[in-house]
């Protein structure tokens, strides 16, 4: 019987929880979210951009193109999201 009453508590304190965090959740708008997002996005494309070269090109031992510059491929994807979050 004790495990029940314990069991019922837990429960009972990890709904409490959860809707303290859904409450927390819900204060902020839609807009709000969205800038909060394009602007994590935004930094996290200036980090990539202001990476160096040899973090994000092969070794020197390896043909490097254009397109073996991971810096290029990583701002593509992060603009692209970018656009699609401030557009749709």
């Amino acid at each position: 019987m004790d495990s029940a009453v314990d069991s019922n508590l837990r429960l009972t304190l990890l709904h409490h929880a959860g809707s303290a965090i859904r409450g927390w959740l819900t204060a902020v708008s839609p807009a709000e979210s969205r800038a909060i997002f394009v602007v994590l996005l935004v930094g996290l494309l200036l980090w990539v951009l202001r990476l160096p070269r040899d973090r994000v090109c092969p070794p020197g031992d390896e043909p490097a193109g254009w397109s073996s510059n991971l810096k290029l491929w990583a701002a593509l994807a992060l603009a692209i999201q970018i656009v699609i979050y401030l557009t749709f």
